[in-house]
């Protein structure tokens, strides 16, 4: 066998990144040498970036002033686009001063990481195979040799993901979609009614004479769901056309047929919503921006892994296959385990699910990591203040956690970890375990989410985001504790939220707590 390396990550996108970045500042911290490679298919770090969006305009937010200082771990919650480091000397504020970012500052940002943290990759270097050697190592075969690991990670983000259409084979990939002016006085169908395609419509609004929106589903505004994969408002123009009657149309309907016509396409639709209705529309212009899928379907032959929502990796907890051992997902290929729920398929959702990540690798590679130990006294404000300032749990509401474990009258802080993590750790019967998030109540109850009613004094009813406390007793039932939203989420000072989460532990304990 070549040289074994601790850990390869295929992929220098956000999400491999950042895996790269939590693990050199743990191997630094702690002293331990650590062999870590990167291969990278592109000529630089973030090369998905380089063609998407295909506009150019990122969407997630770039807040510069927040009230407190921009290193502050509550501003991270309003940076949605710089990877998490220590010394946080590289931050998307310092490439672009606009809310969204141009694809360009977060590609140049990306690869001044790669130089300021000396992390080792090789480019232009294609990943072909995998296989488990007899030793439990990774051989990983590109087209400049084969490379061996004891733990290997994958973040090769997402590949176009079209569907079995008939006809779809005429149409223009979202990729290769033509400048704005090529669309002028024409009559243009778009497929697909994510941010994608939405993001189309916007490109060539004031240039064709008609649009319409084709997708199964209806479309989902972000600032209905809470979920930051469907429609943001800075992409729903089409919306407001389309309510107004203004030459724009959303069609909730299955595509039967594109047939190639003159100076068109004559296409076949089965709307959802009109009694069994079909109708052939004509279209000069198709653009076909039908999602992305994982980019792995070699990986998945080579080690027969499983796939779930037709797209990702079946993962654990802790990211890992969960048919191959040390085997681990970042990035987009974790957002299986919270799709359309959190934010694992976006930047500042997957951030901290690499950061977990590189805390249980360093863990198997036998790091010395310390854990922090707190007091009973100390408990309940330690709590409020990591839910008030941590952007952890803010970003990743209800699926990255803060755990800590009671032992001896004292805390164990583990620090953050996945809600399934924490749910499936096995314990003893005198064993407890806290996990502290925020979480969203049910905004799905109310028609209009900009006019929900506020219960005070009734937190279980909170809609919008607030304090969880979940508690494990042994093989008991997991206890939960709801504490009531505040409008700036606030809970480090007021009476509101120490007495009842003192009282909550008191109880679970059976012990003394500070209030």
């Amino acid at each position: 066998m070549e040289k074994l390396h601790d850990v390869i990550i295929v992929g220098a996108g956000p999400g491999g990144l950042q895996v790269a970045l939590s693990l050199k500042e743990l191997s630094d911290e702690y002293n331990q040498k650590l062999d870590l490679l990167m291969i990278e298919s592109g000529k630089q770090a973030g090369a998905f970036y380089t063609k998407y969006p295909v506009h150019g305009q990122l969407i997630s937010n770039n807040k510069l002033y927040t009230g407190k200082p921009p290193k502050s771990r509550f501003s991270e919650r309003f940076d949605w686009n710089s990877l998490l480091t220590k010394e946080k000397k590289i931050m998307m504020r310092n490439y672009s001063r606009e809310f969204f970012p141009r694809r360009e500052a977060l590609v140049e940002m990306l690869n001044d990481l790669v130089t300021e943290y000396e992390l080792q990759v090789m480019y232009n270097t294609m990943w072909k195979a995998t296989r488990k050697t007899e030793q439990g190592y990774f051989e990983v075969e590109t087209d400049k040799g084969k490379l061996y690991c004891k733990f290997l990670v994958i973040a090769t983000g997402m590949t176009p993901n079209p569907p079995p259409i008939p006809g779809l084979e005429f149409t223009t990939p979202y990729h290769e979609m033509k400048k704005k002016e090529h669309y002028r006085d024409k009559r243009v169908l778009i497929i697909g009614k994510g941010n994608s395609g939405m993001e189309c419509v916007q490109e060539i609004l004031n240039e064709a004479n008609l649009i319409m929106v084709a997708s199964r589903h209806s479309t989902r505004l972000a600032y209905k769901t809470h979920y930051v994969g469907d429609i943001r408002a800075v992409n729903s123009l089409l919306v407001d056309n389309y309510q107004l009657k203004h030459q724009a149309a959303l069609l909730d309907c299955e595509i039967l047929n594109i047939e190639k016509v003159d100076e068109g396409f004559n296409v076949t639709v089965h709307y959802k919503h009109a009694e069994d209705e079909k109708e052939v529309l004509f279209f000069n212009e198709i653009i076909a921006a039908t999602g992305f899928r994982s980019n792995i379907d070699h990986l998945v032959k080579d080690l027969n892994l499983k796939i779930i929502n037709k797209k990702y990796p079946s993962i654990s907890g802790v990211f890992e296959s969960t048919e191959v051992s040390n085997l681990f997902f970042a990035g987009t290929q974790t957002h299986g385990l919270d799709y359309r729920k959190t934010s694992s398929g976006f930047i500042h959702g997957f951030r901290y699910n690499s950061k977990v990540l590189a805390h249980k690798i360093a863990d198997r590679l036998e790091f010395p990591i310390k854990n922090v130990m707190i007091s009973n006294e100390e408990v309940v404000g330690h709590i409020l203040e990591e839910l008030t300032e941590a952007s952890d749990p803010y970003l990743q509401p209800g699926f990255i956690v803060y755990v800590m474990k009671y032992e001896s009258g004292m805390w164990n802080i583990h620090g953050y970890q996945t809600i399934i993590e924490f749910e499936n750790t096995p314990l003893q019967e005198d064993e407890v375990l806290l996990a502290a998030s925020l979480e969203y109540g049910d905004i799905h109850k109310f028609a209009d989410p900009l006019n929900i009613p506020r219960v005070p004094g009734q937190p279980q009813e909170s809609v919008h985001i607030h304090p969880v406390v979940r508690v494990r007793k042994g093989e008991n039932a997991i206890k939960k504790l709801d504490l009531e939203e505040h409008l700036e989420n606030e809970f480090t000072d007021l009476p509101t939220y120490h007495q009842p989460l003192g009282e909550f532990l008191k109880a679970m304990l059976d012990t003394k707590i500070n209030i």
